[in-house]
């Protein structure tokens, strides 16, 4: 099996690589210059025309990266301006004559941070076949980091507590249940954890997290190589115990975290329990709203008419019988089924 990632390429940026060519996580695919504010350079002055008719003599077209000494405009005589510093063309304006230029900052490297064989490259995307699974999320923080998988709960709704994190975790993408307190992420990021997934988080120890980590960096000691990742809900939701047990059977495997977009690549690695939006009588479910957030089980039926929540909000509904013995009556929308494959 394999899926595909998608590196974005901004304007200015260079690929280094070719279709074909295998790449390893830590691997430069790109050069990019950013861009750094916007300049005016003469045009009509220069060439001896009138402002709105300066225009006409541009030779590039808006968003062409241009290097130092190309030519920006020319006239029939082979008078030109070009410009001074590798730049962005942005437009002509035709008010005083003049056309907008962005100015390169120094080149910096674009990564992909996976592992797999590039299928394409094109102006703006490098696209890369990763031989493995990908796990979406529901919202995390962070950067792209990769490290081996690591299970470090038993159940799937055990929290991910601060002693399960030793020097064995180091490097290591770390597999947490139900949530994992403010302090238990501070103590994974000083032992030099790669990345934490979890079935959920409450939203007050990531805010006091992401606190901490703002006033670390202000001085200087902490640097972005760390990311978090959320799976099923936020609160403290456990992970669908099929999902939990593919995790397990996965562990030791070379994995890719991307926090800010909640996607976990493994590699080598079976396909994860399917998820569908709409379950039918006798679907695994897995609740994602409170007060069953996190809770698997299976949908019974559903019922005729509209029924009212927790809440009060009339929906349609079904009959869920949890896998803690516990049946509810659960609206559909906050259902989602389970596919083995």
């Amino acid at each position: 099996m394999s899926v595909v990632h998608r590196v974005r390429l901004p304007v200015g940026a260079s690929a280094l690589v070719d279709a074909g060519h295998r790449v390893e996580p830590s691997e430069v695919l790109a050069m990019r210059r950013a861009v750094e504010g916007g300049v005016t350079v003469p045009v009509a002055a220069r060439l001896r025309r009138s402002a709105d008719t300066g225009g006409e003599l541009i030779v590039v077209r808006p968003g062409e990266v241009l290097a130092a000494g190309d030519r920006l405009a020319a006239d029939e005589r082979g008078n030109e301006v070009l410009v001074t510093t590798a730049c962005v063309y942005l437009g002509y304006d035709p008010g005083d004559g003049s056309a907008l230029v962005a100015p390169l900052g120094a080149a910096e490297p674009i990564l992909g941070h996976v592992r797999g064989e590039v299928s394409s490259v094109s102006a703006d995307a490098i696209e890369i076949a990763v031989a493995g699974a990908l796990v979406s999320g529901v919202g995390g923080s962070g950067r792209a980091v990769h490290g081996e998988l690591r299970v470090a709960v038993h159940e799937p709704g055990e929290e991910l507590r601060a002693g399960a994190i030793d020097v064995s975790a180091t490097g290591r993408i770390v597999v947490g249940g139900s949530r994992a307190s403010a302090e238990t992420l501070t103590r994974a990021r000083a032992m030099g954890v790669a990345g934490i997934v979890l079935g959920g988080v409450l939203d007050k120890d990531l805010r006091d997290f992401e606190a901490t980590q703002a006033r670390r960096r202000e001085v200087g000691g902490v640097d972005d190589d760390f990311a978090v990742v959320v799976l099923e809900g936020y609160g403290k939701v456990g992970l669908d115990a099929e999902l939990f047990a593919w995790f397990r059977a996965h562990d030791g495997h070379l994995a890719s975290l991307f926090g800010d977009a909640a996607r976990l690549y493994v590699y080598d690695a079976e396909p994860p329990p399917g998820r569908r939006v709409l379950p039918r009588p006798g679907s695994r479910v897995v609740a994602h709203r409170r007060p069953f957030a996190g809770g698997a089980g299976e949908l019974v039926r559903e019922l005729d008419g509209l029924h009212a929540n927790h809440a009060g909000i009339a929906a349609r509904s079904g009959i869920v019988r949890f896998d803690d013995g516990r049946t509810a009556v659960v609206p559909l929308a906050n259902l989602e089924a389970t596919e083995r494959r």
